[in-house]
């Protein structure tokens, strides 16, 4: 499941994949909660990711069934 983070005063966004949301969730409440400087989540490829909390922005979680994005067709 896709996982967006914006990045505040930046037009920056994150995406990550993880097969577990609930763990992200519960990391990003953790990181306030505790004061702590620093998100750190991992993706699905084992890749790391670390985002200074007081730069988070908004953490935006796909629904499974959603599709992204805008068509466009040429017309005649």
């Amino acid at each position: 499941m896709k996982i967006k983070i914006g990045v505040a005063h930046t037009s920056r966004v994150v995406e990550i994949d993880s097969d577990d949301i609930a763990e992200v969730r519960t990391a990003i409440e953790e990181v306030f909660a505790k004061g702590q400087p620093m998100l750190w989540i991992e993706d699905s490829d084992g890749t790391q990711f670390g985002i200074p909390t007081r730069m988070l922005a908004f953490v935006e979680f796909e629904s499974p069934g959603s599709r992204s994005g805008v068509g466009f067709a040429a017309g005649s």
